[in-house]
């Protein structure tokens, strides 16, 4: 179970997937004013990152690699995920209408997000289990999406702040996601 559990800190605080390997980072830098669009934005992530990868990694393990078709890796993790963003974009919007019409765009580009199919590569090509390669997989969710959540509100927080002119918007931003990531790293010898 600890193991597990280290698995899951590291894949979110230590290796998080924006900050230190730098994938998806597109989606940091989405701009809302509302707190609440960007949870359920980060929720969406959430599902999509979780679901993809677990499946994209169960893909490969039990049907590519037996057949010999590990040369189908991308082309089937790209379709895993976009087949899986569109039914839960279908979900969606049958259940929030509101939301999907005003996130439309940016929850369908989810299945072909960076942090999509690098988490699913990572997985396949990790030395871990599949339990293992699964709790990898929540954890590199889980720290994807509540940094999604923190950044909102962040951005929303120096919208308030004074700023100086020269790192208004974009550069205070960038400056705070490189004082978050070298932070991130000093959780390195906890897990």
């Amino acid at each position: 179970m600890t193991n597990y559990l280290s698995i899951i800190v590291a894949a979110a605080l230590v290796n998080n997937l924006v900050l230190v390997q730098l994938l998806g980072v597109s989606s940091l830098f989405y701009s809302t004013s509302r707190l609440q669009q960007s949870i359920e934005f980060a929720l969406f992530n959430f599902l999509v990152l979780f679901l993809a990868s677990t499946g994209n990694l169960l893909i490969f393990r039990f049907l590519l690699v037996p057949f010999g078709l590990e040369f189908l890796k991308l082309l089937s993790f790209v379709a895993t995920s976009a087949l899986l963003t569109t039914v839960l974009l279908n979900l969606l919007a049958a259940r929030l209408p509101l939301t999907a019409r005003q996130q439309g765009l940016a929850l369908f580009l989810t299945g072909g997000n960076s942090a999509v199919l690098g988490t699913s590569l990572l997985s396949s090509n990790s030395i871990y289990t599949v339990s293992e390669s699964i709790a990898f997989s929540f954890g590199a969710a889980l720290g994807y999406s509540l940094l999604l959540v923190a950044f909102a509100a962040l951005r929303i927080r120096l919208e308030l702040a004074d700023v100086p002119t020269p790192f208004r918007g974009t550069a205070i931003q960038l400056v705070s996601a490189g004082i978050v990531a070298m932070c991130l790293l000093g959780f390195a010898g906890i897990s």
